[in-house]
């Protein structure tokens, strides 16, 4: 059986837990915060352990190391490994506001505003994003309409990057 990796980026705040965790509900062994360093490594094992289906979130909290990416789903695509490349991504006034609901702190504002960390963020993660095969709006999401997308999206190809609006 082949190995099929998904691999979830994007904004802090856009939903990357949510559609991790969709992913799990729909079999996946999921992991998230795995450095880049381990992509290639981690995916070798899980196959070896005959798990053909892994969903691994990444994002800005491993920076210097998303640079490695591209060439690791280049080689994992030459290892026969089935690749989908998924980033989330919400309007600046949404991911603030979500940060204020939860009273949880931007992971790069420091003590500084979360507009601050979220700009920040957004050029560091503007290479990552061309990279991807699936760009999902969650601006106007809820959570179950995010689940409902990733369902969907699960026996969906792509050789063209596609823009989803989720709501």
């Amino acid at each position: 059986m082949k190995q099929e990796l998904v691999l979830i980026t994007g904004m802090s705040g856009s939903g990357k837990s949510v559609a991790l965790n969709a992913l799990e509900d729909a079999g996946y062994y999921c992991v998230d915060n795995l450095p880049p360093e381990l992509l290639l490594p981690f995916v070798q094992l899980e196959e070896q352990q005959s798990i053909s289906k892994v969903a691994i979130a990444m994002d800005v909290r491993s920076a210097s190391s998303l640079p490695l990416v591209p060439a690791q789903l280049a080689h994992l695509r030459l290892l026969d490994v089935y690749v989908r490349l998924l980033f989330l991504d919400a309007t600046t006034e949404i991911l603030v506001h979500r940060f204020s609901e939860t009273r949880r702190r931007h992971p790069l504002s420091l003590d500084r505003p979360a507009a601050d960390g979220i700009a920040r963020e957004r050029e560091i993660m503007t290479p990552v994003r061309h990279w991807a095969q699936f760009l999902i709006d969650t601006t106007d999401c809820t959570t179950n309409a995010l689940q409902e997308e990733l369902r969907r999206l699960e026996g969906r190809t792509s050789h063209q990057r596609q823009l989803l609006q989720v709501t």
